[in-house]
């Protein structure tokens, strides 16, 4: 694909104890780098740790790791946030809990409090996220992998959502993503047979297939996305000077 922006994927999951090979690796792409906990993501920034000018790293509790629920602190989540620009994984899995519910709801009162993005996950609970994100007022809400309903996107527009997709996703479903509210995932190394994405950053598939159902200059409309979600937001000081950069670059052309 003809562009000078790199990669974006807005989801992936990086170890923190990555080697700087490792991240090197990544090339140019700009990853989301998702946590399951709040200790993971201070792992993550630790000042010893592999250091990459083209990863932001998330704070996050994942709802599928019963572990980082029940060791959930409000208050330490909520302590660390200035640290981070983005809170993700964070969301309901399947069908939900009660502790599952409790932590998505600490996480997004926090979140309301500070500038954030937020990438949630709502597989197998599409409308208990949406009834959640309706009840606090975020500008910095992005979906990730959401296999809604029209009537559900529809919601989910109408709440100020963004969306994060990746080439596991139908068509079907690709085709109710507005092109202005999306952003391009892997979600590493989640079925990444079905994504084909051979590391985090490898964003070649579903780029194609966006192509392939209409969609024009697929890597400058999400970079342009993604810097009207981070003037939205309020984060732009809070990423990477590398990443601030290229979204610069994506709203000068």
């Amino acid at each position: 694909m003809p562009c000078n922006l790199p990669p974006l994927d807005a989801h992936a999951h990086i170890a923190g104890d990555v080697t700087q090979a490792q991240l090197d690796a990544l090339g140019g792409a700009v990853v989301f780098a998702m946590t399951r906990s709040v200790n993971e993501a201070r792992y993550a920034l630790r000042p010893a740790g592999a250091v990459a000018a083209n990863v932001v790293w998330a704070i996050g509790v994942h709802p599928g790791v019963p572990v980082s629920l029940a060791q959930h602190s409000p208050e330490a989540f909520a302590g660390e946030l200035d640290r981070f620009a983005l809170a993700g994984e964070v969301g309901l899995a399947g069908r939900s809990s009660e502790t599952q519910t409790n932590v998505f709801r600490s996480v997004l009162e926090s979140a309301a409090d500070h500038p954030v993005l937020v990438s949630v996950h709502s597989a197998g609970a599409r409308t208990e996220v949406l009834d959640e994100i309706a009840r606090h007022s975020l500008p910095g809400v992005v979906l990730h992998w959401f296999n809604g309903t029209q009537a559900e996107f529809d919601r989910a527009i109408e709440l100020g959502c963004w969306f994060s997709v990746n080439a596991a996703m139908s068509d079907a479903t690709l085709r109710m993503v507005p092109p202005d509210r999306l952003l391009t995932e892997t979600d590493f190394p989640a079925a990444r047979r079905k994504t084909l994405a051979a590391r985090p950053g490898d964003v070649r598939e579903i780029e194609s297939r966006l192509v392939a159902l209409g969609r024009t200059d697929v890597r400058t409309q999400v970079w342009r996305n993604l810097a009207s979600l981070v003037e939205e937001a309020g984060v732009m000081t809070k990423l990477p000077s590398a990443v601030q950069q290229v979204i610069h670059s994506a709203t000068q052309g």
